[in-house]
């Protein structure tokens, strides 16, 4: 039990334990390559390297070793890696008097990654030896939106939980239940007293609870307290950027956008000649989409399907293994290659670098059916990326995108849009997030698994 409480995912000490090693090791690297000729890097760069390894490993999620398999800890750390001795290479070009040999951070490279791999690998099976997932108690009312989050609490955070009660409401049975689990995470669908009660009664008795917001609780998130009189309230801004926000936001998109068509053209040009070659048709797919303040505009995309896909079904999403799209068309998406004109769209002015990805206005008349609030991510510029493409998936619900899009807006910084470009290169290689639409079959087989379970546990 002690080692359970030692290594838990959240615990502090193993994350500072995680910063110490890797940079450590990220240094221990430097100095092997050093060991093979005169130098005084080691010295001059200390600061610097430091810094920049606490901002790519924070980013990439090195530090959290134990939320990650140990595959996706690798690839965070090789791509770190590559950014981290880039900046170092760009630094020394201003500092002459640093000397160093041809390959010198190529073989920091190589040194640094070997020992994070071995340090990483070690740690991984310490972790996974000592560390037993938490058992769950999910919350929910109705049961097809509670499969479907049995399924992702299942497939989270590298089986850290483990799903041991489903129920629809607190009560006698379900207080006992309580007891022998965890955590408890409680679905957007309780009402708020329901809600109350179960968040009480599980801090009393100091379970960690996981609660899904609802649209409206995240206007909440960044309130400003405020009183009257005697009485504290929150006062809550509109979602929306202030015109300072506006300024540095479309200013660094002009600079990104034309730096980065400026490095991709060898990319542009080589995409542009295989999907000519390919089929002979179109190169540049342009739809109609919905921008801040319901602003429509033409996207543009490197067509990735057949010629008029959409000519006899309309608007349809694509799907795992669409037939639809062509062979040079997956690995452009996967690859997120496709995406690339559309860095004219942000000089242009339509889009943001980052933002909430443009819909269809047919897709949002229809998501508006099911989700009022859905106008909400229009107060701002429609963005090539954003934070529910980084931290969700091609499959993930548009509430849950929404929710994401929502976050984003409520908590705008400067600092969180570069996070988010950081983070957008390591998800260009994850094929997971770019995949269509999943089938019902999984989330039905899911659905009947935990039906028989609430029947079996709060019957």
């Amino acid at each position: 039990m002690i080692m359970k409480n030692w290594f838990k995912k959240e615990s502090k000490m193993i994350y500072l334990l995680n910063v110490f090693m890797d940079i450590l090791l990220v240094f221990l690297g430097i100095w092997t390559a050093i060991s093979f000729a005169e130098s005084n890097f080691y010295v001059e760069l200390i600061p610097f390297v430091g810094s920049v390894t606490l901002i790519f490993f924070h980013v990439y999620g090195v530090f959290n070793s134990g939320k990650k398999s140990y595959s996706e800890i690798i690839f965070s750390i090789l791509l770190a890696l590559v950014f981290i001795n880039i900046s170092s290479m760009i630094l020394t070009f201003f500092h002459r008097e640093l000397i160093l040999f041809r390959n010198f951070f190529l073989l920091a490279f190589v040194f640094q990654s070997m020992y994070l791999m071995i340090w990483k690998l070690l740690f991984h099976k310490i972790h996974t030896l000592f560390s037993k997932p938490d058992t769950v108690l999910l919350f929910g009312f109705e049961k097809k939106e509670m499969s479907l989050m049995a399924e992702k609490v299942s497939l989270n955070n590298n089986s850290a939980f483990v799903i041991r009660y489903v129920c629809e409401e607190l009560n006698a049975v379900t207080c006992k239940l309580i007891e022998k689990v965890d955590a408890v995470i409680i679905c957007a669908n309780i009402n708020n007293f329901n809600k109350e009660k179960i968040v009480s009664y599980c801090m009393e008795r100091d379970k960690t609870i996981y609660v899904i917001p609802e649209l409206f609780e995240i206007s909440l998130f960044n309130a400003k307290m405020t009183q009257f009189d005697d009485m504290p309230a929150f006062c809550i801004k509109n979602f929306h950027l202030s015109i300072e926000q506006r300024f540095l936001k479309r200013a660094f998109d002009i600079i990104m956008s034309l730096m980065f068509i400026l490095i991709s053209s060898p990319i542009l040009l080589i995409s542009y000649f295989s999907i000519k070659l390919y089929d002979g048709g179109t190169v540049i797919y342009t739809q109609e989409r919905v921008t801040r303040w319901n602003k429509k505009f033409k996207v543009y995309k490197f067509r990735t399907m057949i010629e008029d896909a959409e000519k006899k079904t309309g608007p349809v999403l694509a799907t795992d293994q669409d037939s639809r799209v062509t062979p040079i068309g997956a690995f452009m998406r996967a690859t997120r290659i496709d995406e690339l004109p559309q860095f004219f769209n942000v000089l242009m002015g339509d889009m943001s670098i980052v933002g909430p990805r443009p819909e269809r206005q047919h897709f949002i008349e229809e998501y508006k059916e099911d989700i009022p609030d859905f106008d909400y991510r229009l107060v701002v510029k429609a963005g090539i990326t954003g934070l529910a493409q980084v931290l969700g998936k091609y499959t993930t619900t548009p509430k849950d995108k929404l929710r994401y899009d929502l976050f984003y807006i409520r908590n705008y910084s400067f600092l969180i849009d570069i996070k988010i470009i950081l983070q957008t290169v390591k998800i260009m290689f994850m094929k997971v997030t770019s995949q269509g639409v999943k089938t019902e079959k999984f989330a039905n087989e899911i659905k009947s698994k935990y039906v028989e379970v609430i029947s079996k546990d709060v019957s």
